[in-house]
């Protein structure tokens, strides 16, 4: 008999271990599902600024350039070292602002504000170098790129002056610094190469003496070098 109970208590004390083992075990894999590292992808969102290269540069001058950019990354694997990204930007080079007369009175009826900018979209490979709190990440990217001027008067009647596509390629990398479970603060610098293309400039479109414009595009590679300070959600 005492041998019966002490197999018994063994018995019972083996069952109580692998059970803790397993409720232990459970709580670490759902604690890891809520953590930005172990979800199935992440979006970031943040405010890029940076500067034009090469023949870009020749061309619009060293002013800066500012916008925002927008990025959803899908994980390949559970850690979330391997991903796939979308890029999306809008990223302002220029910007002019004339008052535009009224035809018969030739009293001022607003001001006529004219916007160069280039919105991109691009897609590749993300490498997170790690699991930590603080992650390095590298990635490249390839998509399209639109250069395109719009002219608005005060809020409404906006056009397209003129605008051109072209093949676009990136790459990059950062920190990502968790600020909780799900956030992490975002510092990364990216280089976009992109082709040959048609655009306006400051300057490039005049006015005719009977109201109409002549624009003046200029052909160049349209290389940016650029600076991203943001938020990175887990999903």
């Amino acid at each position: 008999m005492r041998r019966t109970g002490g197999l018994t208590l063994g018995l019972l004390f083996l069952a109580a271990a692998v059970g803790s083992a397993q409720r232990h075990r459970g709580l670490r894999e759902v604690e890891g599902s809520r953590g930005g590292r172990h979800s199935w992808g992440s979006l970031g969102l943040a405010l890029t600024g940076g500067t034009a290269v090469g023949q870009f540069s020749d061309e619009v001058g060293e002013n800066g350039l500012g916008g925002v950019n927008a990025n959803l990354s899908f994980n390949f694997n559970r850690r979330g070292t391997v991903a796939l990204r979308i890029d999306g930007s809008y990223l302002r080079y220029g910007s002019e602002n004339r008052p535009v007369p009224a035809a018969a009175t030739g009293l001022l009826a607003g001001d006529m504000n004219t916007s160069f900018y280039i919105a991109s979209l691009r897609a590749g490979p993300e490498f997170v170098l790690g699991t930590g709190h603080v992650r390095p990440y590298i990635f490249g990217t390839a998509g399209m790129s639109y250069f395109a001027t719009e002219t608005s008067v005060g809020i409404c009647c906006g056009t397209t002056n003129y605008h051109d596509a072209v093949t676009s390629l990136s790459g990059g990398g950062g920190l990502r610094i968790d600020l909780s479970r799900s956030v992490s603060f975002d510092l990364g610098a990216i280089f976009v190469r992109n082709g040959e293309v048609n655009y306006l400039r400051e300057g490039d479109i005049l006015d005719n003496p009977d109201g109409s414009f002549t624009f003046q595009p200029v052909r160049s590679e349209g290389d940016v070098m650029l600076l991203q300070l943001g938020l990175s959600f887990a999903l």
